[in-house]
């Protein structure tokens, strides 16, 4: 496109419609120097427009509702685009997207660039001038870009947007720097917003912004300010001069506020009223009025940070806040360190108040102020915490104390929150809204923060109908199941939550007891009703919290004790309804069984709390949380690669959620360790500080990997487990030459040498009863402590879990199946049975196993595959592809258990249900074993478990027998079998 090459277009109208040579890619627009006026269009192809002469050099100028308007997928490369209409946009993009580098947008209307109605929209290196940059329902990425001179916000992300903004300029904006609304989730970090009429950045209606690393100067309101339901996180930043406050926060706004440091705001450097805030290490210096000021039913936690010569009081707090310090320095004040009026609450806790011109620390007429550890030294006057002087105040002071806090050790989200456990009684125990607020500043867990805040406002409101005379209301259901896969932090929500009734006064003190099945069930007979019944009385009081609780509805050999402890616990927690508050969690689906194990379980724990998986962003932001804590960042390649790492896996009801994200954050830093150490200098604070992509192990996703392995013990666990077997010596052979295989490639790659991919894919072939699923089950778990699966999961599937009854349904069940076992081991039974033509004349079968190759191929290191079955149908099965032998690594052959094997599994799983063997009865078992060796040797195992159920009811009959006769029945008879128990 040019004004004077003859065989180029003039517009670049003309341009997009003019047809396009048969062979051609795409469509590309070159444009020669110059301004091109009258330009306006709307396209809905794809195409790339760039200005040859590079950035500046040409201009395309129009005056219709959009210079430039696209629905395709779009770049713009260093072209000025500019609209002269009072209404129209340079650039405005719909359902497609664009990528407009090193561009420049300029209008004389309020709206310069929009996207919206689903469109993505990536500026990088551009400049907007006047008109704002406005994202609506739509996603996206702002990066190295300017945007001034607006005469209203300069950027606005509208209708559930998600945009990351990354080291931009927003400047002289007529309205707010930018505005975030409407439950947009925007990440904005390494941005400076400087001179805005209004506030620096507004986050409003159910938004919930990230801010990091930011600069605000100059704001003609607030610096940052969150309101109306709206959620902010803002970490690492600097506000410097804002003519108004620093932080403000109101009309139920949550902010989380991380290392901000405030220079010389005019008025107040925090604000908070009708809201909840949690500050850690923020500084503050020189604000006009107050540092901190926290006014009608606000919930705030401040810990550490220092506030210095505030011009009138460091901290104050009005009728109705709430608030904690913990560990602050307030210096240099000029009325008064630390202020609380009538009807606020404030509990101080190892803070230091010094220097202050007029009163260090003040508590008025009908405030309720507790203090512990305080140090208040050099103010000019002294503080008036007596109670005698005001008869109406309520102040307790509590002397210093040596003891440690407790950690906080639940993985995941737990790493964004220093929630110690709640303090039983007295006034060290911290306010429900403090509570709340720190569940709030939690990663993620939308729902389970709804549920909890719905049961607290339930409890609240039964409290203030009780203050006013009337009855409370119907009872509560207190008692919940938190169902979801691990490491959401379901241990870390239900201390919070025992904490929440305890300061609303719904239980005495609030411990939370946390058990398993070990600490509930006994191996004894009457000892699960005991150990229940003595860790129920622990918790009363409190929260009583039960991990894993479906193991206890699950069937074990012999007589049922978890059952008993259900039985046990429904009991109790009748008996003792008003008393305490029972958490039972574990995976979804199972607690589902569980509830169904008592009759009684169900009306009790009316109400369910979901723990969804997070997503792949909010992962990102717990290993971010993770490195913060101990002293790391990560770089943007790294951030990136923990973002794909996790959008690539498959986040079903065994992902581990916070643990994985710990795991990848303790990988990192191992492997930073390592390439340091190598380097022949000493690095610098910033690079022992900054984790990089390379130090990431999370390239392979779901892939098979030759690191360390990432369990030694679990490792050395399995094969334990595997060496007790009994007999399959043929079978353990195999499987250690494979491990040898695996050791000896790591060697060579770390060598320097070539290694030969890892196969795992196995035959298991012999008759039924020989152990395959179990050695299926511990090969899974010994490749993935080894490291080289993701997950380790074992799905178990035949034929009628991967065919379909017609045309295109096998092909989608056998990948379904498939997509479940990425990560871990799909082990498919009776394989051979694939390969047998169904009833209809199409061969479904057939398909299944088509289908399985090409998977294996496309997935060829996510996912190891072990087909079972007789030995002969296997070489059938294998001989139904060309490509289906060639994937099995080898074949491990099962072979029928002698009588010796057979006796040997007798006594084990009679053992295993309290029974004895004696000698007798093992010469009657051999000799019954040898004399039916071919049922026997087809059964195998199984029919053993069928000869052990056998002799246990026959000697159940036999026992019985004796009773009734008057015998009283010995230890030894009841756990002996004898010879004659043996032949069915």
């Amino acid at each position: 496109m040019s004004h004077s090459s003859p065989r180029a277009y003039r517009t670049v109208l003309e341009a997009l419609q003019a047809p396009l040579p048969y062979a051609a890619a795409g469509r590309h627009i070159l444009i020669e120097p110059g301004a091109y006026p009258n330009t306006g269009f709307l396209s809905p192809d794809d195409f790339v427009m760039t200005a040859v002469a590079g950035p500046g050099s040409v201009t395309l100028d129009g005056a219709t509702e959009a210079t430039v308007e696209v629905t395709g997928r779009v770049t713009l490369q260093g072209l000025i685009i500019r609209n002269w209409s009072d209404e129209g946009l340079a650039l405005d993009a719909a359902e497609g997207s664009v990528l407009a580098e090193q561009c420049e947008f300029v209008t004389r209307s309020d709206v310069a660039v929009r996207a919206a109605s689903g469109a993505q929209m990536a500026l990088r290196d551009c400049q907007v001038q006047n008109g704002a940059v406005v994202y609506a329902a739509a996603s996206g990425l702002m990066e190295s870009t300017s945007v001034s001179g607006t005469e209203g916000n300069a950027v606005a992300i509208r209708s559930g947007s998600t945009v990351t903004l990354r080291a931009c300029r927003i400047s002289d904006a007529g309205g707010h720097g930018i505005w975030v609304t409407e439950g947009s989730r925007p990440l904005i970090e390494q941005c400076t917003i400087s001179g805005p009429e209004g506030a620096g950045i507004r986050v409003d209606d159910h938004a919930d912004a990230a801010v990091r690393n930011c600069a605000f100067h100059g704001s003609g309101g607030s610096s940052l300010i969150v309101l109306e339901k709206g959620k902010a996180v803002a970490e690492d930043c600097l506000i410097e001069d804002p003519h108004l406050d620093g932080l403000w926060v109101a009309t139920g706004g949550s902010l989380t506020a991380r290392r901000i440091r405030m220079e010389s705001p005019r008025r107040t450097a925090v604000v908070v009223e009708t809201g909840v805030m949690l500050l850690e290490d923020c500084e503050i210096n020189g604000p006009g009025s107050n540092g901190l000021s926290f006014v009608a039913h606000s919930d705030v936690t401040v810990v550490r940070g220092r506030i210095t010569g505030a011009g009138k009081i460091g901290a104050g707090l009005g009728s109705g806040a709430h608030a904690l310090l913990d560990g602050m320095t307030i210096s240099g004040s000029g009325l008064a360190g630390v202020s609380v009026d009538s009807g606020g609450r404030l509990t101080l806790r190892d803070c230091t108040v010094v220097d202050t011109r007029g009163v260090g620390v003040v508590a008025d007429r009908g405030a309720h102020l507790d203090v512990s550890g305080l140090v208040s030294e050099r103010n000019q006057k002294p503080d008036r915490l007596d109670p005698e002087a005001d008869a109406t105040a309520t102040v307790k002071v509590i002397e210093p104390t040596t003891a440690e806090p407790q950690p906080d050790e639940e993985s995941g989200a737990a790493q964004d929150v220093k929630a110690a456990p709640p303090v039983a009684g007295g006034a060290d125990r911290e306010s429900a809204d403090v509570l709340l607020g720190r569940l709030e500043a939690m990663v993620g867990l939308a729902g389970v923060k709804r549920e909890i805040r719905k049961v607290a406002n339930l409890q609240k409101v039964a409290e203030q109908r009780r203050r006013a005379g009337l009855p409370p209301g119907p009872a509560i259901g207190r008692h919940m199941v938190f169902a979801g896969p691990p490491g959401t932090g379901k241990t870390t929500v239900a201390r919070l939550y025992g904490g929440i009734l305890a300061a609303l006064g719904v239980v005495e003190k609030g411990q939370v007891v946390e058990v398993s099945r070990a600490d509930l069930v006994s191996e004894n007979v009457g000892g699960t009703a005991l150990r229940t019944s003595e860790v129920f009385q622990r918790a009363l009081g409190g929260v009583l919290f039960i991990d894993e609780a479906y193991t206890l509805s699950r069937k074990a050999t012999g007589t049922d004790f978890g059952q008993e402890a259900i039985d046990t616990l429904v009991k109790l927690m009748e008996d003792h309804r008003d008393e305490v508050v029972v958490i039972a969690a574990g995976y979804s689906a199972e607690m589902r069984d569980f509830l169904a194990a008592n009759p009684g379980l169900k009306s009790r724990f009316s109400r369910t709390v979901e723990f969804e998986n997070y997503s792949p962003g909010e992962l990102v932001r717990i290993v971010e949380s993770h490195a913060v804590k101990d002293g790391y960042r990560l770089a943007d390649d790294a951030r990136a690669a923990v973002l794909a790492h996790f959008a690539g896996q498959r986040r079903d009801a065994t992902f581990g959620n916070g643990r994985a994200a710990r795991q990848v954050f303790e990988g990192a830093v191992e492997r930073q360790a390592q390439r340091l150490a190598d380097l022949p200098e000493l690095p610098s604070g910033e690079e022992l500080s900054l984790l990089v992509a390379q130090d990431l192990d999370v390239e392979a996703g779901l892939a098979a990997r030759f690191g360390e392995a990432r369990d030694p013990g679990q490792v050395t666990d399995v094969l334990d487990r595997l060496a007790a077997m009994t007999g399959l010596e043929e079978v353990k052979r195999e499987i250690k030459d494979l491990l040898d295989l695996l050791a000896s490639a790591r060697r060579r790659r770390a060598a320097g040498l070539e290694a030969e991919p890892f196969t795992g894919h196995l035959i298991f072939a012999g008759p039924p009863g020989t152990g395959k699923t179990t050695i299926a089950r511990l090969y899974g778990e010994l490749l993935t402590a080894l490291g080289v699966l993701a997950q380790g999961q074992v799905v178990e599937a035949a034929r009628v879990d991967l065919v379909g009854q017609y045309v295109g349904q096998t092909a989608l069940k056998t990948t379904e199946v498939f997509q479940q076992a990425r990560g871990g081991v799909l082990f498919i039974d009776e394989a051979y049975t694939l390969s047998r033509p169904g009833g209809s004349g199409h061969d479904f079968g057939q398909e299944a196993i088509d289908t399985l190759v090409k998977l294996m191929e496309d997935h060829r290191d996510e996912v190891i595959v072990i087909a079972a079955g007789y030995t002969g149908e296997m070489e059938g099965f294998l001989a139904t592809n060309p490509g289906l032998a060639s994937r099995f690594a080898r074949t491990l052959t099962f072979r029928p258990y002698p009588v010796e094997g057979l006796v040997s599994i007798f006594v084990a799983k009679a053992r295993a249900a309290d029974y004895r063997v004696p000698e007798p009865t093992r010469q009657a078992l051999t000799a019954y074993l040898t004399g039916h060796r071919d049922r026997f040797r087809e059964g195998n195992g199984r029919e053993v478990d069928k000869l052990v159920r056998s002799a246990i009811t026959a000697h159940a009959r036999r026992t019985e027998q004796l009773a009734g006769t008057g015998t009283q029945l010995t230890t030894e008879q009841l756990a002996t079998l004898l010879p004659e128990d043996i032949t069915p």
